[in-house]
């Protein structure tokens, strides 16, 4: 059996050490910040912000695939110059996730890319999922070798010598 506890506590080390670097991934390329974030501490290099297009700020250009518009977020306004793919999923007052870099010069976002916006309680829901089923998995396992070592330990069946009456 102490074989057994040792795979197990090795899983759960790897399943620990998945999460960390998760989490790590998460804070360093999936988490949008918002537009407080970037205004007031405008970082370095490639940035993800998110926020909703105000109303009557959208303005498509068709020749260079570019759109003009603003995101508003709890009072702050950013002005947004989008330069990427066909903008045909843009419209006023939906929220979005724009993906570029702080302008400093111009005091505007240059946004190379419009990503989705990512549904955390979905995400959680379907990893805390593999939480119980691992637990069963681990006690299953526990039982079928407790069982097994019973039946190996126990004593073999032997018939009888004698006549039966």
């Amino acid at each position: 059996m102490r074989g057994f506890y040792l795979r197990w506590g090795g899983l759960l080390l790897v399943g620990l050490w998945i999460v960390a670097v998760g989490v790590q991934y998460y804070d360093r390329d999936v988490r949008p910040l918002s537009l407080e974030q970037v205004a007031s501490n405008p970082p370095a290099g490639s940035v993800r912000m998110l926020g909703r297009i105000e109303a009557g700020s959208l303005v498509k250009t068709a020749e260079p695939a570019q759109a003009l518009f603003s995101l508003t977020e709890n009072g702050r306004r950013i002005p947004v110059v989008y330069n990427g793919k066909d903008p045909d999923n843009l419209r006023e007052l939906k929220t979005v996730v724009v993906v570029g870099r702080w302008d400093d010069v111009n005091q505007r976002f240059l946004a190379k890319r419009i990503d989705l916006i990512p549904n955390y309680g979905f995400i959680t829901a379907a990893y805390l999922v593999m939480v119980p089923m691992a637990l069963f998995l681990f006690l299953m396992e526990r039982r079928v070798r407790l069982l097994y070592n019973e039946m190996r330990e126990s004593k073999v069946y032997e018939p009888e010598a004698g006549k039966l009456e």
